[in-house]
């Protein structure tokens, strides 16, 4: 049996798809249950739990074999999955596909990849086999720039700054494989896409596809830190955003991995497949 964490999130549904594409059979975790239809509907089992409230993942962990990892960013991030290792551990599960970041390090400078490194630090020493899926940022992140473009301007911080986004689907399809299939235990997948892109000329690309031209505006970003705020995104983790984007602007996150192309045998999606699969999103 597997166990797929964060089942209604980003990567987790498109984890599940990419099992149901397998024919693999898995439970999905969740918090709400009035999330639940859309994982029934893909057919799969939900269940209700919390990551870091033990009792309540005995259910959700009883025979399971592998399971997928993932917690939402938070200041408690790295203790919820760490949790959730020793409680597995104790299960029986026998491996963990973790989701991470590029850059992980229990000393990075960017307090993601802080929390990330600790995670996949304890996960190494828990006993439990593992894979670590250590990602850029996601192209699906971009979806709700539609509702950003004002009088046909974009607007964005360090609009010139290239970092190598990856689809999630790519990210899910290698969860998957090493979910359903042996030889990826002891493994760390570096996943991007196939190219760095300045915010510019994503947005350039994205919007062209769904037919309209935009021009692209610089704002600073402690002026998007604070706007983050007043919209309700939690100081910790506007500040964490912070910190990524000053990562962008120093060429950071630049770097284009072989990771999808090392686990499944073929080229990364890139933004333009991306931005054709999704121009609904950004037209007007």
């Amino acid at each position: 049996m597997l166990l797929v964490t964060g089942a209604t999130g980003t990567t987790g549904m498109e984890v599940l798809r990419a099992l149901k594409a397998r024919g693999a059979t898995a439970r999905a975790l969740v918090r709400d249950e009035t999330k639940a239809h859309q994982l029934r509907d893909l057919g799969f089992t939900p269940v209700t739990g919390d990551l870091g409230d033990p009792r309540t993942l005995g259910p959700a962990l009883a025979g399971v074999e592998r399971a997928y990892l993932v917690a939402p960013a938070s200041p408690m991030q790295s203790e919820l999955e760490q949790t959730f290792l020793e409680t597995a551990h104790e299960a029986g599960v026998e491996q963990i596909v973790k989701l991470s970041v590029l850059g992980a390090s229990a000393e990075s400078p960017q307090r993601f990849a802080r929390s990330h490194g600790k995670v996949e630090q304890a996960l190494k020493d828990s006993g439990l086999q593992w894979t670590l899926l250590r990602a850029t940022g996601f192209m699906q992140n971009t979806l709700g720039w539609g509702a950003r473009v004002q009088d046909g301007v974009f607007y964005t911080p360090v609009p010139d700054a290239a970092f190598s986004i990856v689809d999630a689907r790519d990210v899910a399809e290698v969860a998957a494989l090493a979910l359903t299939e042996d030889g990826h235990a002891g493994r760390a997948y570096g996943l991007s896409g196939p190219e760095a892109i300045s915010y510019r000329d994503q947005a350039r690309r994205l919007f062209a596809a769904a037919g309209r031209e935009i021009e692209v505006a610089e704002v600073p970003v402690e002026a998007v830190k604070r706007e983050l705020v007043r919209a309700g995104v939690p100081p910790w983790n506007a500040e964490g955003l912070a910190e990524l984007l000053e990562l962008y602007a120093s060429g950071g996150a630049s770097m284009v991995t072989s990771g999808v192309a090392d686990a499944l045998g073929r080229p990364p999606r890139d933004l333009d497949a991306f931005a054709r699969d999704n121009a609904p999103a950004f037209r007007a």
